[in-house]
Order: C-alpha cells, then sequence, then structure tokens
C-alpha cells in the first residue's frame, strides 16, 4: 500500500500523451522500480525514455558469459522503454548484444557543473587519482608522483615513496585546486575494495571522474580498453595509458609544450562539460527522434550500415 501511494504522488502529474524521462537504475526495492515503469507505460499514449547511468547486470558480473541474457532483471527492464539514453557507442552495442532492440541516443561524457574558481594548468610530470572505493593494493612501482583523492588507502599502497594520499576532499575543491599534471580514469594499477567488477564495467560506461578532470582543465589518462580512449586520443585530450609504470618513459620525452598544447585541446571540452552541452544535446536529440522522427542520432545496430 506504500508503494502504491508512493507512485501516486511522484507520478500523478503525468497526463495522457506525455514523454517521460526516468533515470535507471533508480537504486530502490526491485519490485518498486518494476511497478513504477509499469505505471508510467500503463498511462495512454505515454512514452518513457530511460537516461541510463549504470547498467547493473554488468556492474556485478566477472565475464561475457555470467549472466543470463533472456531472463535478466535489468536487461529485461529495459525493454520496456521507447527510447533508451545510454552512455556511448560501446556501451549500446553491448545491450544489442544482450537482447536490447530499443532505440539508442549517446550521451558520450557525463556533464559536470562547474562554475567555480581554476588554477591555471602547468607543465608537472604527476598524476592525480580521485576514488570511491578503499584503495586496498597497487602494483604501481613508478616514479612519477601520484596523489590520490580516496576515504581511505591502505598502509602497503603508502609504502611506495611515489604515492601520495591526500584523504578524500569534496569534488568541487579538487577541481578548484588542481593545477598540472594529468587525471587517470581507469587504471588496473590501483586495486580497489569493492563487490563490482570496474574492471570490467569500465569499458563501457562514462566515468564521472572523467567528466571532473576535464571540467577542471586537466587532460586525462585512460585504458586502451574503454570506449574513450579513442576519443582522448583523436581531439589530443589527454593520453592512452594501459601500465602507469610506463609513464616515467612517456614523461621523458614529454615537453611544456606538449603538455600546454594537451591544456589547450582540453579547453572547449572544459567548456562544454562545466555548461551542461551533453545532457542538453542528448535530449534535443530524443525530441527529433520521438517528436520529428529523425533517426540520425540513433546508434545503428551492429553490422547494419
Amino acid at each position: 500500500m506504500r508503494r502504491h501511494h508512493i507512485r501516486e504522488a511522484v507520478l500523478g502529474v503525468i497526463q495522457p500523451g506525455d514523454l517521460v524521462v526516468v533515470q535507471f537504475p533508480m537504486w530502490t526495492h526491485l519490485n518498486f522500480q518494476a511497478e513504477f515503469f509499469d505505471t508510467i507505460k500503463g498511462i495512454e499514449g505515454v512514452r518513457m525514455v530511460a537516461l541510463i547511468h549504470d547498467i547493473p547486470t554488468w556492474m556485478f558480473t566477472k565475464g561475457e558469459e555470467e549472466y543470463d541474457r533472456a531472463n535478466d532483471f535489468w536487461l529485461n527492464q529495459l525493454k520496456k522503454f521507447d527510447l533508451l539514453i545510454v552512455a556511448n557507442e560501446k556501451g549500446a552495442h553491448k545491450l544489442q548484444d544482450d537482447g536490447v532492440h530499443v532505440p539508442m541516443i549517446p550521451m558520450q561524457f557525463w556533464d559536470y557543473f562547474y562554475q567555480g574558481p581554476r588554477q591555471e594548468k602547468q607543465f608537472k610530470k604527476q598524476l592525480y587519482y580521485v576514488g570511491g572505493r578503499d584503495i586496498i593494493d597497487t602494483t604501481y612501482r613508478a616514479a612519477t608522483p601520484l596523489y590520490i583523492y580516496d576515504r581511505h588507502v591502505e598502509k602497503k599502497v603508502l609504502e611506495s615513496g611515489s604515492v601520495t594520499w591526500l584523504g578524500r576532499q569534496p569534488s568541487d575543491e579538487i577541481v578548484s585546486r588542481l593545477d598540472g599534471g594529468f587525471g587517470v580514469v581507469v587504471t588496473e594499477n590501483l586495486i580497489e575494495k569493492s563487490n563490482m567488477n570496474f574492471v570490467y564495467y569500465n569499458q563501457f560506461n562514462n566515468p564521472t571522474k572523467l567528466s571532473m578532470y576535464l571540467a577542471a582543465g586537466l587532460p586525462v589518462i585512460v585504458s586502451s580498453k574503454t570506449y574513450h580512449a579513442s576519443l582522448v586520443k583523436a581531439h589530443g585530450i589527454g593520453l592512452v595509458v594501459d601500465d602507469l609504470n610506463e609513464i616515467d618513459q612517456i614523461f621523458s620525452s614529454m615537453t611544456a609544450a606538449d603538455y600546454q598544447k594537451l591544456v589547450d585541446n582540453v579547453k572547449p571540452w572544459q567548456e562544454a562539460i562545466s555548461n551542461g552541452f551533453f545532457i542538453q544535446r542528448a535530449l534535443f536529440a530524443m525530441l527529433r527522434a520521438l517528436e520529428l522522427g529523425f533517426s540520425d542520432d540513433l546508434i545503428k545496430e551492429k553490422g547494419v550500415e
């Protein structure tokens, strides 16, 4: 009964024929989420769009064969929607492989709304990593300083003279302080305590720390497995590095002019991400597709030209 009253209170404003955008997943009880979506779809003429933050099925798996695609709760929930705003093309094609054949529009990046102070970027041979999960071990042995913002780092991680723990800080404060170096988005050199397999999942998502670094105007470091590796390389906004232990050699041939070029390349992305460009673009593309019938923004099925 309580779930019924909550649904009525939240969804009572929806009228027949409305277009409704909801966050997916809702991170609430599974029964409530299913009933919530079914209630929306039960209103006459309503079209329902999912703005996807995460795919729990992939977050809690270690490989391709560890879930039942046909009967998976989350995948079947996504099939209820009229359109999906997904992280990126790689994640979209993964959904299609998993049997979700709903029209999809990519976000490409999450926005990070920020209008506060920023520091001028200086050429510094140093790395930053902003984490949200305890770091319990590392294989990082390079001499380049690595500064970690996180709530907890095990003592053995700090035994490397190159690693400095800065504690947990509000993300806007971090953005305002970063004055040079590179932001590490995804690395297998830091082992985090989690029941989620982010080494696997980071191939398909849009990491929020990527957007945070770019909002700060900082060049980034990503893994070649990630969707964003090709974008980072093509637009010259950072480096693609799979093993951070190679960073000393990479930095040995980098000049201040090389670094400044990366910083200059980041600036238009900084402006876009800080001002909500990517969500606005995705929502306009959604309206073009659903209201006007345009298909040029939709992700094509794999193998279809």
